[in-house]
């Protein structure tokens, strides 16, 4: 299917995900309380959410971003599997560990495996939903922003790609904190917000799959209060942060000791994109697939390319 046709019912179900559950301009109330009063009348969704921070200490004490997911999710009268790392995995995208991981048990309806975000979504959906695949994977909430080309590296995103892959709908779901803090002050909220949004798919969805086959959502909440909407976004080109690597040991370019290096933005963010919308602190919406392929039109613009027809 053409992405501009999965776009379609896409933005419908956008349109009453994000402005009907906060009002048609989708515009933040006093103190940032939405208007929605959650309904009874969407059904009731098998859901696995999963994380790239893991499930750790007892009821996942450690963890408590997951923890508030998984609450809001049940609160709101879905069916709730959790299938987590059993150790922090941050920053290992789609990385599958080979050949093998252990799933262990520690608490009903929790489940951990000794391996990453991608080992817990397909182990999840092969050991635990044997066939019978849930109704959506929710992967988050992540504790700072997953946007830009940052999204390339993201556990949280790449356990999302992931659950596309073996067609399953899927949201990614991370909050811009500047600090550990700050995002865990806003988890609760957060959480409500993401329960709000599937619900209203699951409404929307009238019985069918609560996202167009092929298709997820990123979705990156600003940790700045009061929030000011939300946006329809596109992966920003640009990226907030620049990746690298300086010696710590040896010369500059010979064998020694290399320390990862975090250095500033690669350009400023570009309108319509995630990272614009939450520099104007809003949530950012940005639909993702697993399907990394360029438009072929765009392609077509390169010498040995051109002459080939799309």
């Amino acid at each position: 299917m053409g992405t501009a046709r999965r776009l379609a019912p896409l933005a419908l179900a956008l349109a009453v995900a994000v402005v009907a559950p906060f009002g048609a301009t989708a515009a933040a109330q006093p103190n940032d309380q939405p208007t929605y009063q959650p309904q009874p009348d969407h059904r009731r969704l098998r859901i696995l959410i999963t994380n790239d921070d893991g499930w750790i200490g007892p009821g996942g004490s450690s963890t408590p971003l997951i923890v508030a997911l998984r609450n809001a999710l049940v609160a709101d009268g879905n069916d709730v599997t959790v299938v987590a790392p059993a150790t922090n995995q941050s920053g290992t995208g789609t990385l599958i560990t080979y050949p093998t991981v252990n799933l262990a048990n520690p608490e009903p309806g929790v489940w951990t495996v000794t391996g990453t975000p991608s080992d817990a979504v397909i182990v999840g959906l092969g050991a635990l939903f044997q066939g019978a695949p849930p109704d959506l994977v929710v992967s988050g909430i992540n504790p700072g922003g997953n946007y830009s080309s940052v999204v390339n590296h993201s556990g949280t995103v790449g356990a999302a790609i992931v659950a596309l892959e073996n067609n399953v709908p899927a949201i990614a779901v991370s909050i811009d904190g500047k600090t550990l803090d700050q995002s865990v002050a806003l988890k609760d909220r957060v959480a409500e917000y993401t329960s709000d949004v599937v619900a209203a798919l699951a409404r929307n969805a009238r019985g069918n799959a609560v996202l167009p086959q092929g298709l997820g959502l990123n979705i990156n909440y600003p940790g700045t209060t009061p929030v000011k909407g939300t946006s329809l976004t596109r992966v920003d080109r640009n990226s907030y942060i620049r990746f690298g690597f300086t010696n710590t040991t040896g010369a500059l370019g010979q064998p020694g000791t290399y320390a990862l290096t975090l250095g500033g933005p690669t350009g400023p963010p570009t309108p319509g994109s995630d990272w614009s919308a939450l520099q104007a602190g809003k949530i950012s919406i940005t639909p993702i697939d697993a399907d990394l392929s360029a438009n072929p039109r765009g392609a077509a613009r390169v010498p040995f390319l051109e002459n080939l027809t799309p």
